[in-house]
């Protein structure tokens, strides 16, 4: 029967610890997304979560150690949402990778406004959380024009790479629009969808006809 109560109190424990995690994570994503990392404190994250400043650094070591996991954790998330591979057309991969990015704009705005202010910070050490965030960026990209490149076998994988770069800063740019409160999210989307899906297209056909351009003759001497 002892053994048997430690099991449970171990259980209790270990959800109550997880539990506190999250909510710590939670909190320092809205502190930071407001403020960003150089205003963020392990003072003001106790504060939102109403967790002891003893037990942030239970689990974390650092602020720079909670801000890396708060990254870490939410670009797994997005980069899933960005990146799925729904439908067997361009037009349908296309609308699924925008309607992901919107998703985050509803579930995580704090955290694409510390993505953002991540992405524009510069100091002379760099912070783990922003390694974090351009590296899975990154794999975002190359996600997202490996797909590009499946549903349009005859697009440069070059032209792939910059229009996938081109997709995810469209998607930064109508986040920034939404912040100031009079953008028409779902139009600005429906534009960033033909946008690509004509772009995308139009790459596919120059590279097709320049595969099939007759090479140049040479002048006889």
């Amino acid at each position: 029967m002892a053994e048997k109560s430690t099991g449970t109190t171990g259980r209790r424990t270990r959800a109550k610890g997880r539990e506190s995690r999250r909510r710590i994570i939670d909190a320092a994503a809205a502190v930071a997304g407001e403020r960003g990392y150089e205003g963020t404190s392990i003072a003001q994250v106790s504060k939102e979560s109403g967790l002891p400043a003893s037990s942030i650094y239970w689990h974390f070591a650092d602020k720079d150690a909670l801000l890396a996991a708060v990254v870490e954790e939410s670009v797994e998330l997005w980069l899933g949402q960005v990146t799925r591979g729904e439908g067997e057309d361009l037009r349908e991969r296309v609308t699924a990778f925008c309607l992901g990015v919107a998703r985050t704009f509803r579930d995580s705005p704090d955290f694409l406004r510390l993505c953002l202010m991540l992405a524009l910070e510069r100091r002379p050490v760099e912070p783990a959380a922003r390694g974090i965030y351009l590296r899975l960026r990154r794999e975002a990209l190359d996600r997202i024009a490996a797909e590009l490149c499946r549903v349009r076998p005859g697009l440069p994988e070059g032209d792939a790479r910059v229009l996938a770069t081109y997709a995810l800063a469209g998607g930064d740019g109508i986040f920034l629009a939404s912040l100031t409160g009079d953008a028409d999210v779902r139009e600005l989307f429906r534009l960033h969808t033909e946008a690509i899906v004509h772009l995308v297209t139009r790459a596919e056909a120059e590279a097709k006809a320049e595969a099939l351009a007759p090479e140049p003759q040479l002048e006889p001497d």
